[in-house]
Order: C-alpha cells, then sequence, then structure tokens
C-alpha cells in the first residue's frame, strides 16, 4: 500500500486549516488562566476567636490572606521534624507583619481597659487557650507537625507544640522575656517575672514562670497536676532563626506597629480589673473574592509567532492554488527491456527453434495430411491432394 505523499493536495488542506484554527482561536476567543498564586491573591481565610478573661466574654475576627498561609504550609513535615525544640525559634515568627499586628491590637486593647502587665499576659494566654487542642495525627495526619503561628490561627486548632509556639510569639511581639519550657511529652512557655506566685524555671540566672497554653483556665504560674514534682528543659528562644516568608501580609487594623514601642517590662501581681463592659475587638480584613482570570492572547503577547504562523500559512495558500491551476502531467510508467546487440542466433543452438515455436504462438498453424503429407488450409476437413479426412 503506498503512503500518501505530504505534498498532496489534501495534506496540505488540513496543513493550512490547522494553522488558522491556532491564529484565529486566541483571537475568537482568548485562554482563560488562573494561577494558584493569583487565585489566593484577594483570598482571606475569616477565623473567628472566643473567650473569657476578666469576668468578660471576648470575640476577636481575623482575616487571613490564602497566599501568607499557603507559604507557611509550604515547609514539609519532614523539615518540621528535623528541627530540634532548642531551635523552635524557627517557627517563633515575630517577624510577620500580621502577627505583629495581632500582638499591638489585643496589647492596646488590654491598655485601654487598664489591664497591668500581669493581666495583659493572662489575657494572651486564655486567647491562645481558647483555640481547641487536638494531637497533630489527628488534624494533619503527620505524627509531628508543628505549626506557625499564622497556621495555627488558620487551622483554629493545634497541640502543645503549636498553641507555645503562638503564645510565645504574641509575648516575645509585646516585649516580653519568654523561653520554651519541656516538661515530659509536653511544650509550654516561661515569662520571664519577678516576685509572682506560681510555678517557676531558672534559666540563665533569670525567673521565668510556667505558662500552660493548652487547658483553658490556667493563669500564669499554675502547673497542672501531672507536671508536679516533675523535672522539665527550658529552652531559650532565638528569633533570628526564624522562616520568614516573601509574602507581605497586610492589615488594616487599627494597631499601628511602629507606634507601639515596647521594653520588655516584666509582669508584676497586681488586682484584676472589675465591671470592664464586654468588648468586641475585630481585626477588618476584606472579605474572600474570586480572583480574576488572566487574558492570554496569542497576538499580543507573541507578535513574531504569529508573523511566522501567518507568512507560513499565505505560503502554503499560494502553493496550493499555483498547483490547481498548473497540474504536472503524469507519463505513464515506461518500462523497457534490456536488449544485448553481441547475442545471435548461432550462439544458442536451439535459437531457431524457440523462434519458430513463438512464430506458432502468433501465425496459426496449417493443417498437414498424415496420408500424403500435403500442406492444407487451416479450415479444410479434407486434404486436397488425396481426399481422405484430415480433421
Amino acid at each position: 500500500m503506498s503512503r500518501l505523499p505530504l505534498s498532496s493536495k489534501p495534506i496540505r488542506l488540513l496543513i493550512i486549516i490547522a494553522l488558522v484554527l491556532v491564529v484565529s482561536l486566541p483571537i475568537i476567543h482568548p485562554f482563560q488562566v488562573a494561577t494558584a498564586q493569583n487565585a489566593n491573591e484577594n483570598q482571606y481565610y475569616n477565623t473567628e476567636f472566643a473567650w473569657n478573661y476578666g469576668g468578660n466574654h471576648w470575640t476577636w475576627n481575623l482575616s487571613i490572606p490564602v497566599g501568607l498561609y499557603d507559604a507557611y504550609t509550604e515547609v514539609s513535615d519532614s523539615v518540621r521534624t528535623q528541627i530540634s525544640l532548642a531551635h523552635f525559634g524557627f517557627f517563633t515568627t515575630t517577624q510577620d507583619n500580621l502577627i505583629q499586628t495581632l500582638a499591638y491590637d489585643l496589647n492596646n486593647s488590654a491598655t485601654q481597659l487598664g489591664y497591668n502587665s500581669d493581666d495583659k499576659v493572662n489575657f494572651i494566654l486564655a486567647f491562645v487557650q481558647s483555640i481547641p487542642y487536638k494531637t497533630d495525627n489527628a488534624s494533619t495526619g503527620y505524627q509531628d507537625y508543628p505549626r506557625f503561628p499564622i497556621e495555627t490561627l488558620v487551622d483554629n486548632v493545634g497541640d502543645c507544640k503549636s498553641h507555645s509556639i503562638l503564645f510565645a510569639t504574641l509575648t516575645l511581639i509585646m516585649g516580653y522575656g519568654t523561653v520554651y519550657i519541656n516538661p515530659p511529652d509536653h511544650l509550654a512557655v516561661g515569662v520571664l517575672g519577678n516576685n509572682l506566685q506560681g510555678a517557676y524555671f531558672t534559666y540563665n540566672n533569670n525567673t521565668y514562670y510556667y505558662a500552660e497554653t493548652t487547658g483553658t483556665g490556667f493563669t500564669l504560674g499554675e502547673l497542672p497536676d501531672q507536671f508536679k514534682g516533675q523535672s522539665a528543659y527550658v529552652y531559650g528562644i532565638d528569633v533570628n532563626q526564624q522562616y520568614t516568608v516573601n509574602l507581605q501580609s497586610t492589615s488594616t487594623g487599627q494597631s499601628n506597629p511602629t507606634n507601639q514601642p515596647y521594653t520588655g517590662d516584666t509582669p508584676t501581681p497586681s488586682p484584676k480589673g472589675e465591671n470592664i463592659p464586654t468588648v468586641s475587638p475585630d481585626i477588618s480584613q476584606p472579605t474572600i473574592q474570586p480572583a480574576q482570570p488572566i487574558s492570554i492572547n496569542l497576538i499580543s503577547d507573541n507578535p513574531t509567532l504569529f508573523i511566522i504562523i501567518a507568512v507560513a500559512i499565505g505560503t502554503s495558500i499560494a502553493v496550493t492554488i499555483k498547483t490547481a491551476k498548473n497540474p504536472k502531467e503524469t507519463k505513464p510508467n515506461k518500462q523497457t527491456v534490456p536488449t544485448n546487440s553481441n547475442i545471435s542466433l548461432y550462439e544458442d543452438p536451439n535459437a531457431q527453434e524457440k523462434l519458430l515455436n513463438n512464430a506458432y504462438t502468433i501465425v496459426e498453424k496449417n493443417k498437414f495430411c498424415i496420408f500424403c503429407g500435403s500442406s492444407n488450409k487451416s479450415f479444410a476437413l479434407y486434404c486436397e491432394k488425396c481426399g481422405k479426412r484430415i480433421a
């Protein structure tokens, strides 16, 4: 079976049609493309937190950019599990703009209500404790998955490590000395203090009061019963090791980090505030908006490619038209029989007989009489000489 040559008219027509479609489709209907980054650019996770402190019920609404959350989740579980407690400064993201805004707004709200440093720490502690506790295996499927503060706020769930990281980050931003405290199979936070009531641990000749971040109702210095009489490790926090993302988180909260100087004051005992009205501060953010797809036009984005395709189409059309007007004459295939002038009949002893046999195939043979040997015409029934029947 012979192949259809590429130069045949049907193939050329198909090529022309395909090229026309490639060029015309972007013109008729531009491609709709939306990348993951663009899809998340104007979207936010809205989370509400509620807790009780100082005889009041607090609610706080947060809107966190999806892109910011995604940037933290890109850190794999294998990386997280390699980081020891001594290097948990990696997760303590005090430079994150949104976490800074949250810390400043919480501090400002507490200041407006007359909270002193001891109250402020317990106020922040109650906020962190309001986030539901769940093991990493139950919430992520991983046996160990320390969360960044942004992840804990968006997921609104976490284990002791995630709660402690969030609380340590907020208190460090507010200016309090903070360390991580590691009782058996647990993680909590220590806050620098003097002459306070409750459990404390020493680190670098300083006193850090125990802060339980997972159980509700615990205040600074209160140690859960299962850890009483137990020893614990204390780890300093090096915020220079913290993980940073390329995205800049934005917030329309009223506090301005640059106008909030904190000098790291130490909490001291003080009476609780009384008759404080219910307050519901809010960090407002735009609501989730669907991302607009990017319209890509092949002509505007690739003018050189368009010119090349247009020239190719024009050339193909011209060749097709010319071929249709001046079709080539197809000559029959000529098969020649090779001859050799040096060959003679005498070189083949049977050549003459072959020639006679060939002649008999072309000219019909005459009839010979078997009785007298005379030659008769081919249609004769009786011998013309002896009269006997020969056919």
